[in-house]
């Protein structure tokens, strides 16, 4: 029989991204419910990024800029570093995915944290590599082509700090696999020992920075990211990028927050002070909880699925952290001040 499929299809398992909140509410009965399950940006976007989006929707019949040149430039601006040194993508996942496609080959080892965030595996998989999960990132050997990082780390909201990055770079020496470091929720982290990957790359040609407009920015529905590397880095990224690859409104959008640094800054207030909050009382409830860097919370329960459906009926929406690989827990979203009173009574409820 002819073969159709290639057979490195069948590692990969579809993403579940969850039905629409519209649907849910109508299969549950709701008039609302809040969604603290996807780590979106509970105060939205920008209201400069929303004019921009209306004044762009007229053109929408015209293909966007194929480089994201503006975007670029904007950003190259704000990092110092050339715009030849980013790629813009369609979110962050696309750009996992171009970095199978530039650089994955089948049987080429590729480390990753486990738990982490599933694209990277399936990138890999899609590619026929192997993937290595280890918890430490520390399993290299000849073979292994690239290594993921991800700090803050999803799910479980912690940083790599300064000292330890530094000393895992060091150690991989001149020929360095490709380390991929996903700093998708760097904007609500408040340790001081942090590090900025950017300001690495002139010392680690080999590695990659990940970033987003969807979590600080609030511009998840847009899908927005971009990747910052070597001159080289970003070549062979862009030979397999497809034209076109970031439509007009969003462009636009990621510009025009950019120009917006205090709604930025609003989100981060919000979201430290708030998972403060949460925290506080959380431990008065003698609820265990991961110390959080992110604008999430990685909670232990004891019975996850009844809680989950409890606060599902109240009208908030969590994530079941077995489905992010941490049995007994639940991965919830940062809300503003009132939903997470409400969450909270659900919770004593």
């Amino acid at each position: 029989m002819r073969k159709i499929w290639r057979t490195a299809v069948e590692a990969v398992t579809p993403y579940e991204a969850g039905k629409p909140l519209e649907t849910l509410m109508a299969e549950l009965g709701l008039t609302d419910l809040v969604r603290l399950s996807a780590n979106e940006n509970l105060l939205g976007p920008s209201a400069r990024a929303i004019e921009a989006v209306r004044r762009e929707a007229a053109s929408i019949h015209l293909y966007p800029d194929g480089g994201s040149g503006a975007l670029r430039d904007a950003l190259a601006r704000q990092l110092g570093i050339s715009p030849d040194q980013i790629v813009v993508g369609n979110g962050a996942d696309e750009l996992i995915t171009l970095i199978a496609l530039a650089a994955f080959e089948p049987d080429d080892e590729i480390v990753m944290p486990h738990p982490s965030f599933e694209p990277y595996a399936t990138g890999a998989n899609i590619a026929g590599a192997r993937t290595v999960p280890s918890p430490l990132a520390g399993r290299v050997t000849p073979r292994t082509k690239a290594i993921f990082l991800c700090s803050p780390h999803n799910p479980a909201t912690t940083i790599i700090r300064r000292h330890a990055l530094l000393a895992f770079l060091d150690a991989l020496g001149d020929d360095s696999p490709l380390v991929v470091l996903d700093e998708a929720y760097r904007d609500f982290v408040d340790d001081p020992e942090y590090p900025d990957g950017v300001s690495l790359l002139a010392r680690y040609p080999r590695l990659l920075v990940l970033r987003t407009f969807s979590k600080i920015a609030g511009l998840a529905g847009l899908r927005v990211g971009y990747a910052i590397a070597s001159l080289e880095t970003i070549d062979r990224l862009n030979r397999v990028r497809a034209p076109y690859n970031v439509n007009r409104l969003g462009q636009v959008a990621a510009l025009a927050s950019l120009d917006d640094p205090e709604h930025a800054a609003r989100t981060r207030t919000f979201v430290l002070q708030e998972r403060a909050y949460l925290s506080a009382a959380l431990e008065r409830r003698g609820i265990a909880f991961a110390p959080s860097q992110a604008n999430f919370m990685l909670v232990r329960v004891s019975d996850p699925g009844r809680v989950r459906d409890r606060l599902l009926r109240g009208g908030i929406l969590v994530r079941d952290g077995a489905a992010v690989g941490f049995p007994g827990h639940l991965r919830i979203t940062v809300g503003t001040h009132e939903i997470n009173e409400r969450l909270l009574k659900l919770l004593d409820e």
